[in-house]
């Protein structure tokens, strides 16, 4: 079992750019590859962002169905903030992951100024 500590990877303890989640990310990845399971522990992060989790664990449901990733992956350190975060960043993920190409197509018709 591998330990990823996100407060050893990040400056001053702070999870805040999706750039600075992307090693961890590959780290995850690259474990869940080996058929390793991974705990995320959490422990001593002062401030954490959506769009930082969004790359550390929303991502993952681009490759992994929940029942994958709740078989091997657990999160330790995690205050009522960080749980509440992580609930919607997967639940946003597994929509997304589900539907994205209508999403893709919702988010182009926007930019370009179609109606939807």
């Amino acid at each position: 079992m591998k330990k990823i500590i996100i407060s050893n990877e990040v400056t001053l303890s702070q999870g805040v750019s999706p750039e600075e989640a992307r090693p961890i990310y590959k780290k995850i990845v690259e474990c869940l590859k080996a058929g390793e399971n991974v705990v995320i522990s959490f422990e001593g992060m002062k401030l954490m962002t959506t769009a930082f989790l969004n790359v550390v664990i929303g991502e993952l449901y681009k490759d992994y169905t929940s029942e994958q990733l709740n078989s091997k992956l657990k999160f330790e350190g995690i205050n009522q903030d960080i749980a509440i975060r992580i609930k919607k960043v997967t639940d946003n993920a597994k929509s997304f992951y589900k539907n994205e190409p209508r999403y893709n197509k919702i988010v182009e018709e926007s930019i370009n100024g179609k109606n939807i």
